[in-house]
């Protein structure tokens, strides 16, 4: 059986991985990519895993034995579908710490034909590189950081600037968290720190070449899960770009972006106006969620605006000489125009 490591793994040209582990684990964190092909499921594991510390390892093997051993004909065929639709790419299978599971599903896999390898260190090894790669990565482009008070459009303006071709990277949409109290409101769950890791070491992979990069001005924590030092240095001394708009815009645009018609987010919004109380003052609390109840989200939000996010973050009084480049953001089609001729003028300069 072929065992290879993290490094040669992610040097496929092109590769099947299979995570052999629960739902459950591999929603906590997974390899970019990979497939979900579980030797046992959540309550699976849950018995087995019972077992193995109530009773003892060999009682609970059998136990797993007896679970998996309905399954391997559906696993099998499963595997064997996708390697027959890339019958070029590379078959790399893992579970946690490159053990039994991934072991004992490979060897199945090569009794009915079918050859692939199995990760050294499973999973366990793959973070940890993600973890050093991150700690140690060296960003090569020029980074711009686009800054602006909240509701300005900063990600809807890193949209349209990749949409001219400019490479962009969207921290929040890789967090799914908008970085706020009001962050998590109508996206779910946010990424885990493990996915948002491995799926942030990727991107800023694929794009470690080109000559510059944009990204949305954010602190060290965006939701619950933190950017890496190397990156969060780079961002403060990177080129920076204003983008302003009023409030009344600015408030326009964050109550399209948080609210729906259906009202399916307003517990979520309630208890993040809730969760402002320390810093606002029960009064203002209890005003704010009464004029959330009669539908007065103009006025809710504008405070918002006024009362905490423009204070907290003091982009409304920065001055012009603060940035390489202030843009209106009143429209931003033509505010990324702007950013994107600025670009071009510095890259033939």
């Amino acid at each position: 059986m072929q065992v290879i490591a993290i490094e040669q793994a992610l040097a496929l040209p092109r590769s099947i991985l299979i995570d052999t582990r629960s739902p459950a684990e591999y929603e906590q964190g997974h390899i970019p990519g990979a497939v979900n092909v579980p030797l046992l499921e959540n309550d699976e594991r849950a018995i087995v895993g019972t077992l193995y510390k109530q009773i003892g390892p060999e009682p609970a093997k059998r136990k797993g034995l007896e679970i998996v051993s309905g399954k391997l004909a559906d696993m099998v065929e499963r595997i064997g579908d996708l390697t027959s639709a890339n019958p070029n790419a590379s078959l790399v299978v893992y579970c946690w710490r490159g053990g039994m599971r991934s072991k004992s599903l490979l060897t199945i896999l090569e009794l009915m034909g079918i050859h692939g390898a199995q990760l050294q260190g499973g999973y366990k090894a793959y973070r940890r590189y993600v973890q050093d790669a991150l700690a140690a990565f060296s960003l090569q482009p020029q980074l711009f950081v686009l800054c602006g008070s909240t509701g300005v459009g900063k990600t809807t303006l890193l949209q349209k600037l990749a949409k001219r071709g400019l490479p962009v990277i969207d921290l929040e949409g890789l967090a799914n968290h908008r970085g706020s109290a009001f962050g998590h409101v109508g996206l779910g769950k946010p990424a885990t720190a493990q996915n948002f890791d491995a799926v942030l070491l990727q991107t800023l992979t694929d794009l470690n070449k080109k000559p510059l990069l944009f990204i949305e001005c954010e602190s060290k924590r965006v939701g619950n899960v933190y950017l890496p030092d190397p990156l969060h240095a780079a961002m403060q001394s990177a080129r920076k770009v204003l983008v302003q708009a009023s409030r009344q815009t600015r408030a326009r645009r964050l109550i399209e972006e948080y609210t729906d018609s259906a009202g399916g987010n307003s517990s979520e919004i309630v208890a993040s106006i809730a969760s402002l109380g320390k810093k606002l003052g029960k009064k203002r609390i209890s005003q704010l969620l009464s004029d959330y109840a009669a539908g007065n989200l103009l006025s809710v939000t504008e405070t918002l605006l006024e009362g905490y996010y423009d204070p907290l973050y003091g982009y409304e009084t920065a001055t012009a000489e603060q940035f390489e480049l202030v843009v209106d953001g009143e429209d931003l089609s033509i505010a990324a125009d702007l950013i994107a001729k600025h670009v071009e003028r510095l890259t033939r300069g």
